[in-house]
């Protein structure tokens, strides 16, 4: 395929040997970015057992999709500044480093540090390649090769979770982030001995102070979901100080934005009600299910007991199923020429898919499990890259790239507050739980007490071979509590249905509007629908 997309090399001083070259980079590079969200989701609860507790579960997410959300925003017009290609060697650099530093965390406050390092050199992996690509393939090509992109994450959400499990239970938890390393050096060295790139002619300017002050204000947020009622109770002067410091750091910000020349945010495209619709939606959906989604590998480690590596396969289903419902809602909204029915009932498919979700338990038969992931997958594959369709096609021609990447951008934020919101849920309905199901005899059994429970939850299984009772009472009680985290999900993704019925019902455009005015056509944009991809 990287042969069929360089038949005809750009005029910018590259043979198509070296075309080729460069493009199996940036594909590999996107493999590791897309790999990194993957791989990582079977390996989480081992990771937070052997180096915190399940409070700070949320914290290793979060860190990593704050700071690879900001950085996508900001790559792309560091490349105008300083050009693409010494900027991509720093991401891949950064995402290198990154990588080789969470291997060696010994805590969690190093891991969550690490993460967000990472974070910043996988944003610009993700945006720079589709800079780079757009340069050295003709305009004519460009389709393949934002198809390969699209490959390269589908083969991630497929391998990564067995990769991830298969790493972690058997050589190291680790080992999902030193597998980085020598594969980003590789690349490193290729692309800085065989790509050639025009310098930059455009100036820009980067909007630091708006990145600072959306990166503290989420933070803050981030915060609050994380320590209330942990940490810190609800009404104390640390969580009601986070509470106000995030509410004008937020001001402040949206001020910001109404004033910079360039900025991270341009307020405009709000003014456009079904572009704005459409990123609410966005916004919620990265909330309510991509959110949750972060919580299926406890479900499966924990409740189930499967191992690492069994649990990397049980989440097949719903990868593939996010895949079949994107294909055949294409295929249907290519014969309709309408995206918004199938918007409606995709999300109404993912909200019933929740109330599926807040079922499970420990004696959820397996084929059950892997129908609820079908109906979640599929509803998925239906809604999110449509929404991104919708707002392409109600955008004016200048904005196409802009709302492209704000739609891709708010589902990570919602993403990113999502997990945090749905980990204090969980802690807390643990808690609860721990108090009304565990006897007193059953807390003495345990290694480390009460805290057992929510300190190393991939212990737990061992529990089962010693204190069968023991280990029943404690399944009850992550049971219970993580349906109650489905539950939560649900009222969330019904008001990003409500929404749904509000997007204009208007025929996507068809044909060459290379000499319109004004609009350009739809066309699908960023990642494919894999539950934790981020903007692109």
């Amino acid at each position: 395929m990287v042969e069929s997309a360089t038949a005809k090399a750009p005029s910018i001083g590259l043979a198509r040997w070296q075309v080729r070259t460069v493009l199996t980079v940036l594909l590999t590079g996107q493999l590791l970015s897309a790999l990194d969200q993957t791989i990582v989701g079977t390996a989480l609860p081992t990771m937070v057992g052997e180096l915190g507790k399940l409070d700070d579960f949320s914290l290793v997410v979060t860190s990593y999709l704050v700071t690879s959300t900001i950085a996508t925003a900001i790559y792309g017009k560091l490349a105008d500044l300083y050009g693409a290609k010494p900027m991509y060697i720093s991401a891949i650099a950064i995402f290198v480093l990154g990588s080789l530093l969470v291997g060696f965390s010994n805590n969690v406050p190093e891991m969550v540090t690490f993460r967000a390092v990472q974070g910043l050199g996988a944003g610009g992996l993700v945006t720079l390649a589709f800079t780079i690509s757009a340069t050295v393939v003709p305009p004519r090509q460009i389709g393949r090769v934002q198809g390969m992109v699209g490959g390269m994450y589908a083969l991630a959400s497929l391998i990564g979770p067995l990769i991830g499990g298969t790493f972690t239970q058997y050589v190291s938890w680790r080992w999902c982030f030193f597998i980085n390393v020598p594969i980003g050096i590789l690349a490193l060295v290729a692309l800085s001995l065989r790509l050639k790139l025009p310098a930059p002619r455009r100036e820009h300017t980067v909007d630091y102070s708006g990145a600072f002050l959306l990166v503290a204000g989420i933070a803050a947020l981030l915060l609050v979901m994380i320590w209330g009622g942990t940490e810190y109770a609800w009404g104390s002067p640390q969580i009601l100080g986070l509470i106000a410091l995030s509410v004008v750091l937020t001001v402040v910000f949206v001020f910001r934005e109404s004033t910079a020349r360039e900025p991270l945010v341009p307020l405009r495209i709000f003014r456009q009600p079904s572009i704005a619709i459409a990123i609410a939606i966005t916004f919620l959906i990265g909330v309510a299910t991509i959110g949750a989604y972060f919580f299926l590998p406890l479900y499966l480690q924990v409740v189930r007991g499967d191992g690492p590596t069994r649990a990397g396969l049980q989440l097949l289903p719903l990868m593939i199923a996010v895949m079949i419902g994107s294909g055949g809602s294409g295929w249907l909204m290519s014969i309709v020429g309408r995206a918004k029915a199938v918007i409606v009932l995709g999300a109404a498919i993912m909200s019933v898919s929740l109330l599926l979700f807040s079922q499970l338990d420990a004696s959820t038969p397996v084929w059950r499990l892997w129908a609820y992931e079908g109906v979640m997958g599929i509803g998925m594959g239906m809604v999110i890259s449509k929404l991104i369709i919708i707002v392409q096609n109600s955008a004016d021609r200048r904005d196409i790239g802009t709302v492209t990447a704000q739609t891709a951008f708010f589902r990570l934020i919602g993403s990113s507050i999502g997990t945090a919101a749905f980990g204090a849920v969980l802690t807390a309905r643990m808690r609860f739980w721990q108090g009304r199901l565990l006897t007193e005899q059953a807390v003495g059994r345990l290694p480390h007490g009460a805290n057992a429970v929510y300190t190393d939850p991939a212990s737990i299984r061992r529990i089962g071979s010693t204190a069968p009772q023991v280990h029943a009472q404690v399944i009850e009680v992550f049971g219970r509590s993580l349906q109650t985290v489905f539950l939560v999900a649900f009222p969330i993704m019904l008001v990003a249905f409500a929404l749904t019925w509000f997007l204009p019902d208007t025929t996507l455009r068809t044909g060459d509007h290379a000499h319109g005015a004004g609009k350009a056509p739809a066309q699908a944009g960023g990642r494919p629908d894999t539950p934790e991809n981020a903007p692109s």
